[in-house]
């Protein structure tokens, strides 16, 4: 997990709602399987990432909480639950690390014995990814050097690469650092882009049969790397754009013109936001 940025930053209200939203549209325009796989994709990520910590360790009837709140008909009580823990003193490492991450790893003990529905496990998961992403401004960027660098990726089980291969070596002609990851399963690419210092990410996907690989990578890059921009390129924007704008990317580009543009700013945005007090 990257730093946590400065304090004094709340947990973005607006960003919450928002990603909410897109997520909940999202979802009621994919087949059940993938929005069932999209669940476990969020509920496996987090869990993964919580560690022991005898000081700061939440009660399980602390954890079984949040889990309510995530769950209940109101769509604000998560949010409420981590505002007032924040408020007592818990860190972003303490919310994504203890609560959050022990949060996923209860609901999904709870959904594999059949205490709560599918449909509860995707309102809460949905719940969590929003209240990460309205998180995400916490998050200092960490750049390696001066010289303009990103990570291009091929969308898992996608053969038509060489779109994105020509945008690298166009890229890399220009002064970029251009890190190229292409024929990889999806967790293999979560792998090596989480143990990367990668600040800007795109991701190549051919058409809209990419929809599913591509929705299931996208959220597990907003938690590994949280502090990242994503962008997407390919074909998918013309077949499938309407699910591209409920994705919550930072970018979507259609020809080499407009990734040169949106690249360009996406890395002066980080870099205004590693100068940050």
């Amino acid at each position: 997990m990257r730093r946590d940025g400065p304090s004094g930053k709340p947990l973005d209200v607006d960003v919450y709602a928002r990603s909410q939203a897109e997520l909940r549209d999202l979802k009621s325009q994919l087949p059940e399987d993938t929005v069932e796989n999209l669940a476990r994709e969020v509920l496996r990520r987090l869990a993964s990432r919580g560690t022991p910590n005898s000081i700061n360790t939440p009660t399980d009837e602390a954890i079984a909480q949040l889990c309510h709140a995530l769950l209940s008909e109101d769509d604000a009580d998560g949010v409420r639950f981590i505002q007032t823990i924040e408020t007592d003193g818990a860190t972003i490492e303490v919310v994504y690390l203890q609560y959050l991450a022990r949060a996923a790893q209860m609901l999904g003990t709870w959904w594999e014995n059949d205490q709560i529905s599918f449909m509860s496990v995707t309102l809460g998961t949905s719940r969590m990814y929003a209240i990460m992403r309205s998180m995400q401004h916490r998050f200092v960027v960490r750049k390696t050097g001066a010289k303009r660098s990103a990570l291009f990726a091929s969308v898992p089980d996608e053969t038509h690469t060489l779109g994105v291969r020509m945008a690298a070596d166009l890229f890399r002609r220009d002064g970029w650092d251009i890190t190229l990851k292409l024929g990889l399963t999806h967790d293999e690419l979560v792998a090596q882009v989480e143990g990367s210092d990668a600040v800007l990410i795109g991701v190549s996907a051919a058409g809209e049969h990419s929809i599913r690989a591509l929705s299931q990578l996208v959220i597990a890059l907003r938690i590994s790397n949280p502090n990242a921009k994503i962008f997407v390129s390919g074909n998918v924007i013309n077949e499938a754009s309407d699910k591209i704008a409920l994705m919550g990317l930072d970018g979507a580009v259609s020809d080499i013109q407009s990734a040169r543009e949106v690249m360009k700013k996406l890395w002066n945005d980080a870099a205004e936001g590693s100068h940050e007090d």
